[in-house]
């Protein structure tokens, strides 16, 4: 069975302002089919991302969908939906978003997800920031139509485990308009890192110390027989004073002038090349 989104508004008896509910309904329904077009983007692929609606219950207002046939597959459209999941538990943790460093944090949570449910012949996802603003402003848009004692369960796939609550309170305050518009400067190279955080399962952000740069950062590990070789432990584990030789991508976003300092963004260790131990050994991987 192919994978279907369903969306569940459970509104108050004797509503006042009923047309609201389905308003509600609509600014959901499109602000996941960005969502969708916006992760079909990060993978690279030319693809109009749209819905088919397949039925509408009553009591609650129930919508089911499916991703129109031929436009995307079955594996694509549940990592997708998977993805949903996970932007709607990252907004339960808060009530409102509204900086670039917010946005910035979702989008790469996000982009880890996908690549975990990702096979290896699609690219690595990198989602455009800009756009996620967008994309979240349309949810934050439909919350508002919802009123308090009322709540939005979204049911993706078809396996337990699949039901999200939205935080039906969370906002997003920012405008996406004045977002993003500083200069970013694509950066590649090779370099000596320190690893200060490492990640023992799935495709999530390490922390690094750049020699080079003389500073911190967040990276994901896109060498992917290295990083699987590495948590099945088949790689000795890389202690505090070790040493990583890799190559590296990763943006130098510098903000409009008087918001802020230059950042490293979107940085990928696209290949290890050594581990430099601290015991005075080398292992060539």
């Amino acid at each position: 069975m192919p994978p279907e989104l369903q969306i569940k508004l459970k509104y108050l008896e004797n509503r006042s302002n009923p047309a609201e509910v389905f308003e509600a309904m609509a600014l959901y329904i499109n602000a996941y089919k960005d969502f969708g077009q916006l992760l079909t983007n990060s993978v690279g692929l030319k693809l109009d991302f749209q819905f088919q609606l397949n039925d509408i219950e009553k009591s609650s207002i129930l919508s089911k969908l499916s991703a129109l046939p031929n436009s995307i597959d079955a594996m694509l459209e549940k990592a997708f939906y998977t993805s949903g999941n996970s932007l709607f538990q990252i907004l339960t943790e808060t009530n409102e978003t509204k900086s670039e460093d917010q946005v910035e944090s979702i989008a790469a949570s996000v982009e880890s997800v996908l690549a975990d449910d990702l096979e290896y012949k699609i690219a690595d996802p990198y989602i455009d920031r800009q756009n996620l603003a967008y994309v979240l402003k349309g949810f934050s848009a439909a919350n508002e139509k919802i009123n308090p004692g009322e709540s939005v369960i979204i049911i993706s796939g078809h396996e337990p485990g699949q039901e999200c609550s939205l935080n039906t309170k969370w906002r997003f305050t920012g405008n996406p308009r004045d977002m993003f518009r500083g200069y970013t400067e694509p950066q590649e190279h090779r370099d000596k890192l320190s690893v200060k955080i490492s990640v023992n399962e799935g495709n999530s952000v390490w922390s690094f110390r750049s020699h080079s740069l003389d500073r911190k950062f967040c990276a994901r590990i896109t060498h992917k027989e290295w990083l699987e070789s590495y948590q099945n432990g088949l790689i000795q584990a890389i202690g505090p004073k070790d040493v990583i030789e890799a190559d590296i991508s990763y943006d130098i976003y510098t903000p409009p002038k008087g918001k802020g300092q230059p950042q490293i963004r979107n940085a990928r260790i696209k290949e290890i090349l050594d581990v430099h131990r601290d015991n005075g050994h080398q292992y060539e991987l």
